[in-house]
C-alpha cells in the first residue's frame, strides 16, 4: 500500500497573497491582448500557490519518498528504505509569520501544528510523515504509523 500525504505548502503568508497577485495580473493581462506577460504571470503564480512539499510511504517495499510537487503536477523525490530510521516521534511545531508595515508596526500570525517525524539513527527527527491540526489526531496517526511501518514510538524530551 502506498500512502501520500501531503505536509505543507512551500510558500506561505504574504507570498501566497503575492502569488494571487500576479494570477489577478496575469487575468488582467491576458484582457489586454498581452500574452507573453501575462504567461510570465501565471508560471510564477502557478509556482508560488501550487508547489507544495509532501511524502509517499510504500508500506510493502519498506520505502519512502520525501518529495516536493512542483506547479501541483510534477513530483521531485527519490525513494529511501525505511531501515535508515529507528522509529517515530510526535513533534509539536509552531510557525510565527511577521510582516511590517511601512510604520513599523508588526502583525505576526502563529500556526500551531503536530507532526508525525521519522527519527533517525543519530535520534534526531528527519522526515515529516503527517501533519495534524490536534495532538489526538496526531496520536492516532503515529499508532497507525508505527503498525504499518513495524516501527518503535519515541518520546520528545523537553528541555529545561
Amino acid at each position: 500500500m502506498v500512502i501520500d500525504n501531503k505536509i505543507e505548502k512551500t510558500f506561505s503568508g504574504p507570498l501566497i497573497i503575492m502569488g494571487a497577485t500576479f494570477m489577478i495580473i496575469a487575468i488582467v493581462l491576458t484582457f489586454t491582448h498581452r500574452y507573453i506577460l501575462a504567461t510570465i504571470s501565471f508560471i510564477i503564480s502557478g509556482f508560488i500557490l501550487f508547489t507544495f512539499s509532501g511524502i509517499d510511504i510504500d508500506t510493502e517495499k519498506r520505502q519512502i519518498r520525501p518529495y516536493y510537487m512542483i506547479f501541483g503536477l510534477f513530483k521531485s523525490g527519490k525513494w529511501e528504505t525505511l531501515d535508515k530510521f529507528r522509529g517515530l516521534t510526535l513533534v509539536p511545531m509552531k510557525k510565527v509569520t511577521s510582516v511590517y508595515s511601512r510604520s513599523n508596526r508588526r502583525n505576526a500570525s502563529v500556526k500551531e501544528d503536530f507532526r508525525v517525524y521519522l527519527v533517525n539513527r543519530a535520534k534526531k527527527p528527519a522526515y515529516p510523515l503527517k501533519s495534524c491540526k490536534s495532538m489526538e489526531a496526531a496520536q492516532n496517526s503515529m499508532d497507525e504509523f508505527a503498525i504499518w511501518l513495524k516501527l518503535p514510538v519515541y518520546s520528545v524530551k523537553k528541555r529545561q
